[in-house]
């Protein structure tokens, strides 16, 4: 088997499926709007954070996990399923093809991404995408949610356990897996495969990208640039990492986030 690991949010996605969420609940009364709005001004400074990415995430992260404390599960559910439809044309017009591709060239494609579950679910689904994996937060008294964590793959080292555990999983060779990111939180998990790929990169990932002497792609080259004989192969002069033995809560669980 061969992976190929989708970013969503700048990769698949023009935008933010976060926001598309908390605009939802926030029209619903779920959420406040002032939260709403210190999660927009937390994001664009970590946005604007560049070499600062990792320093950033942890504020950033806890502003939407303050936002939406105290939303039943099952609520959010029910908003994203509501708003998909509505920012649905917001995939960029490459990512079906690029789905398509993978998938005749025998990956087996899998979203990671820093955005929320639910809404990483609905494009999934669209998408027929059996594994996915995004942001989950623990739920506390009357299984509403807390500010806990039970999954972040916004931690550039977050995405790249849950793949590795993935492939570990499915028996599948990293060597020989395609990863596809555009943000500095992709970078670990480019790094753990035989064909990263750089896609309209932030200054950030460019940098990282041309010293490592990865692919970099936009939109209108990333699928030719995939269908190339060079992608079917692992690279002479790479080795994937063997996944690590020791897992997080999200990975011991990583078949709860699959189907």
């Amino acid at each position: 088997m061969k992976l190929a690991a989708l970013d969503v949010d700048g990769t698949l996605y023009d935008g933010t499926l976060g926001f598309a969420l908390l605009d939802e609940l926030r029209a619903g009364g779920l959420v406040s709007s002032s939260a709403v709005r210190h999660v927009r001004d937390t994001m664009r400074e970590h946005r604007r954070s560049g070499g600062r990415f990792r320093d950033t995430t942890g504020p950033a992260s806890d502003a939407y996990a303050r936002a939406v404390e105290g939303v039943l599960p099952r609520d959010a559910v029910l908003a994203s399923c509501r708003v998909w439809p509505r920012v649905r044309h917001r995939l960029l017009a490459c990512a079906v093809p690029l789905v398509e591709s993978l998938r005749g060239a025998g990956f087996t494609p899998v979203l990671l991404s820093g955005s929320p579950q639910e809404m990483i679910d609905r494009v999934a689904t669209d998408l027929g995408i059996g594994h996915r994996f995004g942001m989950r937060l623990a739920t506390g008294p009357g299984g509403r949610w807390t500010r806990r964590f039970t999954s972040l793959p916004a931690v550039p080292e977050a995405k790249a356990r849950l793949l590795c555990a993935l492939a570990e999983g499915l028996g599948a060779d990293l060597a020989c897996a395609v990863a596809v990111g555009n943000s500095a939180s992709d970078r670990a998990m480019l790094a753990a495969v035989g064909h990263p790929v750089a896609f309209e990169p932030d200054e950030a990932l460019l940098a990282v990208a041309r010293d490592s002497g990865w692919s970099i792609t936009d939109r209108h080259t990333l699928v030719p640039l995939l269908s190339t004989p060079a992608f079917q192969s692992p690279p002479a002069s790479r080795r994937a990492p063997a996944a690590s033995p020791l897992r997080t809560h999200s990975e011991r669980n990583l078949h709860a986030h699959t189907s």
